[in-house]
């Protein structure tokens, strides 16, 4: 993953050609489920020769980190 000190930019993942299929590596085919229809349209990575990469939205949510400002849910017990 990369760094991204200043937070103007997106912070792209870098994925491994080695694990990937052609049409995953062409971005015709989503990066993590190797859905082709429809065509993956998110970038959310570079190859390390920083071709881009993309997703299908289900997958493309699951690879981005979660924003900050998100609260947890609380711990509570239960009155008896």
């Amino acid at each position: 993953m990369g760094w991204n000190p200043n937070g103007t930019e997106p912070i792209m993942l870098t994925f491994d050609p080695a694990g990937l299929t052609i049409t995953q590596r062409d971005g015709d085919a989503c990066v993590v489920c190797h859905k082709k229809w429809p065509r993956p349209r998110i970038k959310v990575g570079v190859l390390p020769d920083n071709t881009p990469v993309h997703a299908c939205d289900d997958c493309a949510e699951a690879l981005m980190p979660m924003p900050d400002n998100v609260p947890l849910p609380r711990r509570s017990r239960a009155l008896s």
